[in-house]
């Protein structure tokens, strides 16, 4: 569909990019990612034909760019580019109907049926209906945005190219107009080649992706070429850290501000406070852990400070406000907190602490109708060392009550939270072994052991 083949071009002869070779498939979503002055714009303005090439070829659909007239080019493709000059007051609705020029017959070029039925069609996909008889100088820059992507829509090309379309835009409208894209794409046989600025909209909607540093590719591919952290960290000049959108199978980039890079260590003991009563257990730190929990409140891997433990009679779960609103009567914002409530009394638990090779740690257990395991450590793990601890402490729990014949009720509200301060020298798989095995494995499995001791010498002091 878009044949680049050995393309040289720039500004006064001075070439800005370097023999480019591409090839973009008919009906694909192309993105073309690259920092400020890599080369982007002017690459796409010569395959646009709005600036002359030095030497290589452009080709549109088998033809070379150059041998166009402006309406061939004009049937074949839109262009959407970031300025936005429009010498006349026209109205939006006269903005969208010069998309219909190159579809016009005669010598009198006079909307159609048909025409009139493609600006209404594009309008409303656009949601720009509203303001139809508005003077395009009169609306946001939003808005021109979605009115000059109605008037490509309106041209009803079989190429759509776009210099950062999202430019502008907010969240509701960036996603509304890559949405309508992608269904165009998908049910039209659209081929689109965008330069997008944000990775992980490009991860997103493209089918592939190019990267550009300065005037050449790096590398062209689908879009799992975001997971190559050294490569964006090289193209970027900013630490990335690459992982999987939780929904859709595509890779999604965190940066990391250098402020956050450092690796001072706290005071373990000084860093938090326990609040404890007979209806509720409440740590609270003064900064952010790391946590991996299957808690009711925070499950997965977060960054939370408020860890809430709340007893309610197995009677009264029924009668008893949710979890969220119990949290909203002790002002603990549970956007920031791992909590649970259950059946296990509070005077069951137990609070162990242990220092291992200078790393502070504390585990808080309640046992009894289900078992709450807290653990918290002063250390900095990877995620996968985050998940070799939780595989410990889970493991640490079920030897301590094999080894004691304790009784556990194998409830399915048993709740296991790990939490770090991911302070000081970050810790891997292979270097967390010690930490993990002799601190984690060994702290839970004191606690079980302790906690239900106790809980079955209240049973039976009971009975």
């Amino acid at each position: 569909m878009i044949n680049v083949q050995n393309l040289v071009g720039g500004y006064f002869n001075s070439p800005v990019i370097n023999g480019l070779n591409l090839e973009i498939k008919k009906g694909e979503f192309f993105a073309l990612l690259g920092p400020n002055g890599s080369g982007k714009t002017t690459l796409f303005k010569l395959i646009t034909g709005q600036l002359p090439t030095i030497s290589g070829k452009v080709s549109i659909c088998g033809k070379e760019i150059s041998s166009l007239s402006k309406l061939e080019k004009a049937r074949k493709m839109a262009v959407l580019t970031q300025e936005v000059q429009v010498s006349f007051d026209y109205t939006v609705e006269e903005i969208i109907s010069l998309g219909r020029y190159p579809h016009q017959k005669g010598i009198f070029k006079q909307l159609s049926k048909e025409d009139r039925k493609v600006i209404e069609e594009v309008m409303e996909v656009t949601q720009i209906s509203d303001f139809r008889n508005t003077q395009f100088r009169r609306i946001s820059g939003g808005e021109k945005q979605r009115v000059l992507l109605a008037k490509a829509l309106a041209q009803e090309p079989e190429i759509l190219l776009l210099d950062e379309p999202t430019n502008h835009l907010d969240i509701k409208h960036t996603f509304h107009m890559l949405n309508l894209l992608k269904e165009r794409q998908q049910k039209t046989g659209l081929t689109i080649f965008a330069i997008l600025h944000d990775l992980n909209v490009a991860s997103l909607y493209a089918d592939r992706i190019a990267l550009l540093h300065n005037g050449s590719f790096l590398e062209v591919g689908d879009v799992d070429l975001l997971r190559k952290e050294d490569q964006l960290n090289t193209v970027y000049e900013v630490k990335v850290k690459s992982q999987s959108h939780p929904t859709v199978p595509k890779p999604q980039l965190l940066m990391t501000p250098n402020y956050a890079a450092s690796s001072q260590s706290c005071n373990f003991e000084e860093s938090y406070k326990i609040k404890q009563t007979e209806e509720y257990i409440h740590v609270q730190f003064n900064q952010p852990l790391r946590t991996l929990s299957n808690t009711a409140i925070g499950a997965g891997i977060q960054w939370l400070k408020y860890f809430c433990h709340f007893y309610v009679a197995e009677n009264d779960f029924g009668l008893h406000p949710d979890l969220e609103q119990l949290m909203e009567q002790y002002s603990i914002p549970h956007e920031q907190a791992a909590g649970i409530m259950m059946a296990a009394k509070l005077e069951h638990t137990v609070i162990v602490k242990k220092e291992i090779d200078d790393f502070h740690m504390m585990a808080i257990v309640t046992a009894g109708r289900g078992t709450n395991i807290m653990v918290f450590l002063d250390a900095n793990f990877t995620d996968g060392a985050l998940v070799d601890g939780y595989m410990a402490a889970t493991e640490a729990k079920v030897k301590a009550l094999q080894e004691y014949n304790l009784v556990d009720s194998h409830s399915s509200t048993d709740t296991l939270l790990l939490a770090l301060t991911q302070q000081r020298e970050k810790l891997s798989h292979a270097g967390s072994g010690t930490i993990v095995g002799e601190g984690i494995g060994q702290i839970v499995y004191h606690a079980v052991k302790e906690a239900f001791s106790k809980y079955e010498e209240k049973v039976s002091i009971s009975l």
